[in-house]
């Protein structure tokens, strides 16, 4: 089986209409939990790095060349399965893609929706896809970057381990705030955009430049909330590499590797936890998204993809 193309059954199942967005991903299932599994190897691969140079320094300091072999052999593998995941992923997205915007532009074209609108929605339907794509895939990069490099520095040292966990609650209490604050401005701007297509309509520039004038305040908002967040996360980040950086050098019995691998391990972490407050904004994004979805709201107002079909149209669609 070629797993660059769709089975026969799978380009029959697409052809089914959806009514929500999960409905048309099914086809394609087993597809996308393969791109995420090679992704999960990748990072895998990816956070042994600093562990296998840390080995092939030390090797290579007692003229040991072969304790460089875990380094190449990681890197090399990593950038195979990479190199098949991006073409694999193009392939697999796209066939996604098609199959949503088919579907939205038959089904909408045969209620009676005009052109100009089911053109709005089905380029719009492609955030959707984007979000499967590129959102999850960071999610699960963050996790086990984060998660991983904390296990791996409580093995080198148990005290190194606990000062970079302590990151983790203040890291968590403000991401608690920050996502309250987050899905109330995401809410604010999505109520003005839901009326940006009537304004356009109407061709009223003072309106216009009103509608805009909310949109940037409401982005702005946005901006300057994951901006004090990431600024925070970066200040605690800083003070923690302090210490780890002290513990590390006068720990007695740490070669020359183990202390690159543990930096290596603490820069890891926390440029995960700079994906953070990102992350947060865009599932909060997409939270609020989904609730407008499930109260029938307007794919052009939520850039959103898929909205119910005729016949369904009593029915709840939930995400």
């Amino acid at each position: 089986m070629n797993l660059f193309q769709p089975t026969p059954a799978m380009a029959r199942r697409t052809r089914v209409n959806s009514t929500s967005a999960i409905d048309a991903l099914r086809p394609f299932r087993w597809r996308i939990s393969l791109t995420y599994t090679l992704t999960f190897i990748e990072d895998l691969l990816e956070l042994s790095y600093p562990w296998a140079t840390g080995i092939a320094i030390d090797g290579l300091l007692d003229d040991k060349i072969v304790m460089a072999a875990p380094i190449v052999v990681a890197w090399a593998v990593r950038s195979a399965i990479g190199c098949f995941r991006q073409m694999y992923d193009t392939r697999l997205y796209t066939d996604v893609y098609n199959a949503i915007v088919v579907d939205t532009i038959m089904r909408q074209r045969g209620a009676g929706i005009e052109a100009t609108s089911v053109a709005a929605r089905s380029a719009m339907s492609r955030e959707f896809v984007t979000f499967f794509e590129k959102d999850v895939p960071v999610v699960v990069t963050s996790l086990i970057g984060i998660l991983g490099s904390a296990v791996i520095l409580f093995y080198y040292d148990l005290i190194i381990g606990a000062i970079t966990a302590s990151l983790f609650l203040p890291v968590v209490l403000m991401n608690r705030g920050y996502m309250r604050r987050s899905l109330r401005y995401n809410e604010g701007l999505n109520d003005q955009l839901e009326e940006e297509v009537l304004l356009i309509d109407r061709a009223d520039e003072a309106a216009i430049r009103h509608h805009f004038e909310e949109v940037r305040c409401w982005r702005v908002k946005l901006s300057d909330a994951e901006a004090v967040n990431w600024t925070t996360i970066e200040v605690l980040s800083v003070l923690v590499f302090i210490f780890v950086l002290i513990r590390a050098t006068y720990i007695p019995t740490t070669d020359t590797g183990d202390i690159f691998a543990i930096l290596v391990y603490v820069w890891r972490l926390m440029e995960n936890l700079d994906n953070v407050p990102q992350i947060v904004q865009q599932l909060t994004r997409l939270q609020d998204i989904r609730k407008r979805i499930e109260a029938g709201a307007s794919i052009e107002s939520v850039g959103a993809e898929i909205e119910k079909a005729p016949g369904e149209a009593g029915e709840t669609a939930r995400l």
